[in-house]
C-alpha cells in the first residue's frame, strides 16, 4: 500500500518504483524454511487483510508438505486489517492472531483510505475470532496502558469516542482472557502463566476498581494499585501507598501518571 502489492504475493520483488534487485520471493522461502525445521512463525508484523490472507493460504501448503505440527503455535499479529471471512480457516490450521488496540484508533484513517464498510468491518474483529474458535492475545502496543487497550476492545471506541465495528465488541472477560491465559497462550507458557492455578507464578494486580462489574467506560480509567511480581511487591500506587502506610522496601511508589513523567513524557510501546 498504496503501490497495490503485497509483500508475500508470489511476484513480489519490491515496492513499485523502488524495486530493488530482489532475485526471488523471500518471504515465502522464510515462511517455508520455518515449517521444514520447526520454527516458530510469530511476532512478525503482519498488517493487512491481504497479507494474512496470503499467509493462511502458505500455511495450508506447508501443512501439505511438512504436516499440521510444522506450524504448530503460530501466529499474525497487530489485527490491523483482517477479513472474517478467513477466520475459519485460520481456526483450522490453528493460527492464533495477537490484537492492538490501535487497531481501533486508526479505523478513521482505514475509513479515508478503503471506505467505512472496510472500516467497520476488517478492523481487528474479535468477536469474530472468539466466535470461530480462536483466541486472540492482547498485544499493547499503541496504548498508553493495558486498561485503555481493553477499553478499546470493549468498547470499540477511538480516541475521539467513535466507534468503530461495533459487531466485534467483546466482553469484560473476554477481553480479560486476551490478556492472561490467551496471552500466556501466544508466548507459550500456558502451563506457568496466564491464571490463578497451582504450580503456576503467582503474579498479581490490586486494582481500584471492580473489572468484571463497572460500566464499559470506566475500564481506561482502571488505576493499579499495587503490582506483585516474583513473590514481591514491586509497585504501590501513591495514595494507596499513604492510605495503608505501604512502602516495602525496593518498590516503586508511584502512579502511572508520575512515571510516564520520568521516561519524558513517554510511556513506551503500551506503557
Amino acid at each position: 500500500y498504496p503501490m497495490g502489492q503485497c509483500y508475500q504475493d508470489p511476484e513480489f520483488r519490491g515496492a513499485a518504483g523502488h524495486a530493488g534487485p530482489i532475485s526471488k520471493n523471500y518471504f515465502r522461502d522464510w515462511i517455508f524454511a520455518s515449517a521444514k525445521y520447526n520454527i516458530r512463525f510469530a511476532n512478525t508484523h503482519m498488517s493487512g487483510d491481504r497479507s494474512v490472507s496470503q499467509f493462511l493460504k502458505m500455511v495450508q501448503d506447508a501443512h501439505k508438505q511438512y504436516g499440521a505440527n510444522s506450524t504448530k503455535g503460530w501466529a499474525s499479529d497487530h489485527c490491523d486489517l483482517v477479513d472474517p471471512a478467513d477466520l475459519k480457516q485460520a481456526a483450522s490450521l490453528g493460527i492464533q492472531f495477537s490484537c492492538y488496540p490501535n487497531a481501533v484508533n486508526k479505523a478513521a484513517f482505514v475509513a479515508k483510505d478503503f471506505g467505512e464498510k472496510i472500516a467497520n468491518t476488517f478492523t481487528s474483529p474479535l468477536k469474530s475470532m472468539v466466535d470461530a474458535g480462536i483466541h486472540p492475545a492482547y498485544e499493547g502496543e499503541g496504548a498508553p496502558h493495558v486498561w485503555s487497550g481493553l477499553g478499546a476492545f470493549i468498547t470499540r471506541k477511538d480516541q475521539t469516542g467513535k466507534v468503530w465495528a461495533p459487531q466485534e465488541k467483546i466482553d469484560h472477560p473476554t477481553a480479560l482472557k486476551m490478556a492472561t491465559i490467551w496471552a500466556a497462550e501466544y508466548v507459550m507458557k500456558a502451563d506457568k502463566l496466564g491464571s490463578i492455578e497451582k504450580g503456576k507464578l503467582a503474579d498479581l494486580v490490586v486494582l481500584d476498581k471492580d473489572y468484571l462489574t463497572i460500566p464499559d467506560d470506566d475500564v481506561a480509567k482502571i488505576q493499579p494499585q499495587v503490582t506483585v511480581f516474583d513473590g514481591k511487591i514491586v509497585f504501590v500506587h501513591s495514595l494507596f501507598a499513604q492510605e495503608y502506610d505501604l512502602r516495602p522496601a525496593g518498590a516503586v511508589v508511584s502512579t502511572y501518571e508520575d512515571l510516564v513523567k520520568r521516561r519524558n513524557g513517554s510511556g513506551g510501546n503500551g506503557g
